[in-house]
């Protein structure tokens, strides 16, 4: 290639996927030790000792929202450095184009808490840093396709079946599509929902009405989470639409590890907390069978043939 890397569009969103998934490891370790950072606090005027005195179960809640957030952007995180380094880098457009539409969702998510008047200084930093990334990717120079598959000439079972695996990852990329609309919906609405209240044993008013600002904290968690589940949703339903095809074996794993990756950290949380309502968590099963039964199917067909390398030809 006779263009360096800094100048190629791949380069910048692999930027992107690492950031994302540092991003992710640093959020993780902060919900794991202190949970809120202290412009939390100043802004919510609440210490941490106060969340812990006013619901004995708040912080628990708050952790459980912000662990779920840390899964989603490493897996999410995974998936664009896969895309990057396997896919746009080849000359696949249609990775490139995954990571952009995906990416311009989750950075308009972030005026949705804005709403409920919470400025995440740290967030807002970290999105003004990401955002010069795709920036950067969309006036860079385009790979041209470096490797192509092997020409289908049977449709045999390997296929059939891996038809099955696409269907289900294009309706679990629209499952994740409708969580996140439907998360930040609640995030900028009613913020709380049944079984949040249930599991914190209050009401509403209990939480809410003594300290008003306290509410724009969570509401701020679950936008944004909102937010990162509604981008997820698009690459993945855009890798299943476009990427399936015979020795794909890379985004078969990139898919698995970073879908699992994600599921695995929010039953753990759950689990860790307490909150183990079984309506609650049912949709997180069910997303994690939906994954894993895509990739049974399409195991053989997309990992078992090795891509041909091929030089891109002189126009």
């Amino acid at each position: 290639d006779k263009h360096r890397p800094a100048e190629m569009s791949w380069f910048w969103t692999l930027l992107l996927g690492i950031g994302l998934f540092g991003g992710g490891v640093l959020a993780f370790l902060i919900a794991s030790t202190r949970i809120v950072l202290p412009y939390d606090e100043s802004h919510s005027g609440v210490t941490r000792a106060d969340l812990l005195a006013i619901n004995d179960k708040l912080l628990d809640f708050i952790q459980h929202d912000r662990i779920t957030l840390a899964g989603t952007m490493l897996g999410l995180g995974v998936i664009y450095i896969a895309l990057s380094w396997f896919g746009s880098r080849n000359g696949h457009h249609w990775a490139y184009k995954s990571i952009v539409v995906s990416a311009f969702v989750g950075f308009f998510s972030f005026f949705m808490f804005l709403g409920f008047g919470y400025f995440d200084p740290f967030h807002a930093f970290v999105t003004a840093i990401m955002f010069q990334f795709v920036a950067m990717s969309m006036h860079s120079h385009i790979s041209p396709v470096k490797v192509r598959t092997l020409p289908e000439l049977t449709n045999d079972a390997d296929w059939q079946r891996s038809l099955w695996g696409q269907l289900m990852m294009v309706i679990h990329g629209l499952t994740l599509i409708v969580a996140g609309i439907t998360i930040s919906s609640f995030g900028i609405t009613t913020v709380f929902i049944e079984d949040d209240l249930k599991f914190m044993e209050t009401t509403y008013e209990e939480i809410c009405t003594p300290h008003p600002m306290l509410l724009t904290l969570v509401a701020h968690d679950r936008a944004t989470f909102g937010g990162m589940t509604l981008s997820t949703g698009l690459a993945v339903l855009m890798a299943g639409l476009w990427g399936f095809r015979r020795g794909n074996r890379w985004l078969w794993r990139a898919l698995m590890s970073g879908g699992t990756l994600c599921y695995l950290m929010t039953l753990w949380v759950h689990w860790k907390v307490g909150y183990t309502s079984v309506l609650h968590l049912i949709p997180v099963y069910l997303g994690l069978a939906m994954l894993w039964t895509s990739g049974c199917l399409s195991y053989r067909h997309l990992c078992t043939v090795e891509f041909i390398d091929e030089k891109p030809r002189k126009s």
